[in-house]
């Protein structure tokens, strides 16, 4: 009785499984090029706060450029904007925070529904303003993970809604403003 190698035997599942995404043919709305987006998100906060300390959820938006280079990957530019998550204690605290990060999207469909993963290296600052008988302000700046996945409905062959769902993971002076996001928006394909 032969013994199979595991790292073979999974190499050989993944490529049965992801073979027919690669093999689709390209269609318009997989073609290579630029796109442009924006849109709104609903931050889900997720922060490492002191006991007695609470968090409110909060409203913002994002934009996006991107180039596809295939059918299947594309590679984007995301910024994002979370304004005033607000914090409650002794010590009022709003803490607004910028993102920016380089994302990796993979399409596992490339006709007008396309379902997607996304994963992403980038950088957080945040802005704290603290209220306690005087304002006083304080920014700190990390790097920051980004990952998730959505889906891009095609209305036309340049224009397309999406939605899209993840998370943003800080590190260094950032590390404790973690949140999720839920959001959508629009994008023109060039």
């Amino acid at each position: 009785m032969k013994r199979i190698n595991l790292s073979v035997f999974f190499t050989g599942i993944l490529l049965a499984l992801v073979t027919p995404a690669l093999a689709q043919e390209s269609s318009t709305y997989s073609r290579p090029g630029f796109y442009l987006g924006g849109g709104g998100i609903y931050a889900i906060e997720d922060f490492d706060t002191a006991p007695g300390v609470e968090a409110d959820d909060e409203f913002g938006f994002n934009f996006r450029l991107g180039y596809r280079m295939t059918p299947q990957i594309a590679i984007e530019l995301m910024g994002e904007r979370v304004d005033a998550f607000d914090l409650t204690n002794a010590v009022g605290r709003n803490v607004d925070t910028w993102v920016g990060t380089a994302n990796g999207k993979f399409f596992f469909l490339t006709d007008r529904f396309q379902p997607y993963l996304l994963a992403g290296l980038g950088v957080m600052h945040a802005h704290a303003e603290i209220r306690q008988g005087f304002k006083t302000d304080s920014d700190v700046t990390g790097f920051a993970f980004r990952f998730g996945g959505g889906l891009d409905s095609y209305i036309t062959e340049h224009w397309l809604v999406n939605v899209e769902i993840g998370g943003v993971r800080p590190t260094g002076d950032t590390k404790e403003i973690d949140y999720f996001s839920a959001g959508g928006g629009i994008q023109y394909r060039f």
